[in-house]
C-alpha cells in the first residue's frame, strides 16, 4: 500500500504546484508549456505543438482555445491545406512568454517538495 500512497502525495504536491503556477501567472502549466513550443517564432500545427507538449490531439485542442482565447495565440490556415491550421504568437503572447521567462519557475523548490515525498 506504501507506494499508493507516495503516488498520491507526488500527485497532490503536482496539483498544488501547478495551483500556484496558475495564480501566479494567470495560465496554466499547459499553457505556459504551448507558449514555450512558440517561442521561437515559428509557427506550428497543433500535431507538432501535440508532440512538444505531450498531450493528446483533443486535449491540446481545449489548450490551445483556451491561450487563443487569452489573445497570445493566433491560428492561420495553411495555403496548401486548408484542413490544416499553424498558430503563432501574438504580440501579447511573446509578451506574456518573456514575463514568465524572466520571472522564472521554482523548480528547485518543485524538486524539494518531491523529495519529501520519498522515503527515506
Amino acid at each position: 500500500m506504501e507506494p499508493i500512497c507516495i503516488i498520491k502525495d507526488i500527485y497532490k504536491t503536482l496539483y498544488l504546484f501547478e495551483k500556484e503556477f496558475a495564480e501566479a501567472h494567470a495560465v496554466t502549466i499547459n499553457e505556459a508549456m504551448l507558449l514555450c513550443c512558440l517561442k521561437s517564432g515559428e509557427a506550428k500545427s497543433a500535431g507538432t505543438i501535440s508532440e512538444y507538449i505531450g498531450l493528446s490531439n483533443s486535449r491540446v485542442s481545449k489548450v490551445i482555445t483556451a491561450v487563443e482565447e487569452k489573445g497570445y495565440i493566433r491560428r492561420e490556415i495553411n495555403r496548401n491545406d486548408k484542413r490544416q491550421m499553424f498558430f503563432s504568437l501574438t504580440p501579447a503572447g511573446e509578451a506574456k512568454t518573456r514575463r514568465m521567462m524572466h520571472e522564472g519557475v521554482p523548480v528547485e523548490e518543485l524538486f524539494e517538495r518531491l523529495k519529501r515525498c520519498m522515503p527515506d
